[in-house]
């Protein structure tokens, strides 16, 4: 299968305040991180109990950016792989960003936290943005390796970008908080730590794992090749032309 790996520009844009919609929603970050190989924060929530009673709250996303002008034919299957580091107490999900200016042309900036098209302030996200990823792969404590690959299946949305597309651009967010807009219940911090194209060898780095589609690689009928088996009961593998085109 081939990969495409992240670009080195990628990074980590943290939003913290005194309630959790002030940290949430805010359209520009408080801090941002460019250049680690690896951070337990990789996507985070975060609530701290201060003296008297008070809080403070903390969100943190990744942003990554995929080359893929060099993919032209029909994407069959895809899927993120993220090794992981230290923090595996959360949950995740890849969501379709238009952080980089849109196209990969500028630095990632603490004004592309909610860089994501469709993103509504002080809602679930479900149905708002587009998701590249199933959700809630890692929901459960214990369940994101530390040291290995960390597999996130694709959405159609993603294999449909990967071909259209010059640029794939990526936010992971944390999924049972961050992304469905429920406030972390009480003091700590639940997060998943992962590396980053920083990472000294290329087997650590994010990328995506993807396959073209083989036989008939056009639309059918309006339905997408990737999701076309068979055209008159014969597989798309043995299939050339239709009606002879």
């Amino acid at each position: 299968m081939p990969l495409l790996y992240g670009t080195t520009d990628d990074g980590r844009v943290g939003s913290g305040t005194t309630t959790w919609a002030g940290a949430r929603d805010v359209d520009t970050g408080t801090t941002i991180n460019l250049t680690e190989a690896a951070d337990s924060n990789f996507t985070a929530v975060h609530k701290f109990s201060g003296r008297g009673g008070g809080a403070t709250f903390r969100v943190e996303r990744s942003f990554i950016y995929f080359d893929t002008s060099g993919v032209t034919g029909t994407v069959g299957s895809a899927q993120f792989e993220l090794v992981g580091s230290s923090g595996d107490d959360g949950s995740i999900i890849a969501v379709k960003s238009n952080a980089f200016g849109g196209d990969g042309g500028t630095a990632l900036a603490k004004s592309d936290f909610d860089a994501m098209p469709g993103w509504a302030d002080g809602e679930s996200q479900e149905g708002n943005v587009t998701a590249y990823s199933a959700a809630a792969a890692f929901e459960s404590s214990g369940t994101w390796s530390t040291n290995s690959a960390n597999v996130l299946a694709s959405t159609s949305d993603l294999l449909d970008d990967i071909k259209n597309n010059d640029v794939v651009i990526v936010c992971f967010i944390n999924y049972t908080y961050d992304y469905l807009n429920v406030t972390i219940p009480s003091a700590g911090t639940v997060n998943l730590g992962a590396r980053y194209t920083e990472a000294s060898s290329a087997g650590q780095r994010p990328r995506i794992n993807y396959t073209l589609a083989t036989g008939y690689g056009n639309d059918v009928n309006s339905v997408e090749s990737a999701n076309i088996s068979k055209v008159n009961a014969v597989a798309t593998a043995n299939i050339e032309k239709v009606i002879g085109v």
